[in-house]
Order: C-alpha cells, then sequence, then structure tokens
C-alpha cells in the first residue's frame, strides 16, 4: 500500500514481506505513506533548528488534538517526557499525529500516550 500511495514514486518494494526501501531524494516528506502502510513502521522527523516534528501513525483511542500535552514514548514503549501534538490528520482508521520534540529526541520517539484525566 505505501508503494502505491507515494505521489512521487519514492517507495519500493521487491516483495510484499520485504521491508520498503525509501529514495530520500525523491521523497518530498508529504506523509501519505504513514497512515496507509499495513505496518504502522513508517513515521517522518523534520527537523528546525533546536526542536524536531516527528509524525507518527496512531490507531488508539482517544485520538489527541491539536495542542494537547501527550507522553512520548521510545521503541521499548519506556517514556521519554512530554510533546505538544501540533498536527491531527485522520486517513481511514489510521490517524497521523506530528507531535513537536527536543531534536535531541527525534529519533528516540517512536509513539505516543494520551494523559489518562
Amino acid at each position: 500500500p505505501c508503494v502505491d500511495a507515494c505521489p512521487v514514486n519514492a517507495i519500493s518494494m521487491n516483495d510484499i514481506n520485504d521491508p520498503p526501501v525509501i529514495d530520500y531524494d525523491r521523497c518530498t516528506g508529504c506523509g501519505t505513506c504513514i497512515a496507509v502502510c499495513p505496518g504502522l513502521a513508517i513515521f517522518l522527523v523534520k527537523i528546525q533548528g533546536d526542536e524536531a516534528f516527528v509524525s507518527l501513525p496512531y490507531e488508539f483511542l482517544p485520538i489527541p488534538k491539536v495542542g494537547e500535552k501527550v507522553e512520548m514514548l521510545d521503541r521499548e514503549g519506556k517514556k521519554r517526557g512530554e510533546a505538544e501534538v501540533m498536527k491531527v490528520k485522520k486517513i481511514g482508521k489510521t490517524a497521523v499525529i506530528t507531535v513537536a520534540v527536543d531534536k535531541n529526541l527525534a529519533m528516540e520517539v517512536r509513539n505516543i500516550r494520551v494523559k489518562q484525566v
């Protein structure tokens, strides 16, 4: 699905069981692939100055709202701090959540958790 969804043909796969290969010279960072990847395996990182924006697939409820503070989680599910939700885009059953994080954590944040009230 991500191969077909990419508007600039920046994603390729030899076999359906292979991980996708990204051509970073072609990729525009549009994020269309994030929501359609069946393995929820694609995320985007954009670094600007001391801040980074991480866009992640999210399929839990409740879906966070723009401006909401959420917990940042690493690959092991350990809390890495708090982040502010900057953008929410719903595509089918998958939301793409963009959070603002310190650039030093950009390559560690791989999921979020909505705070319990």
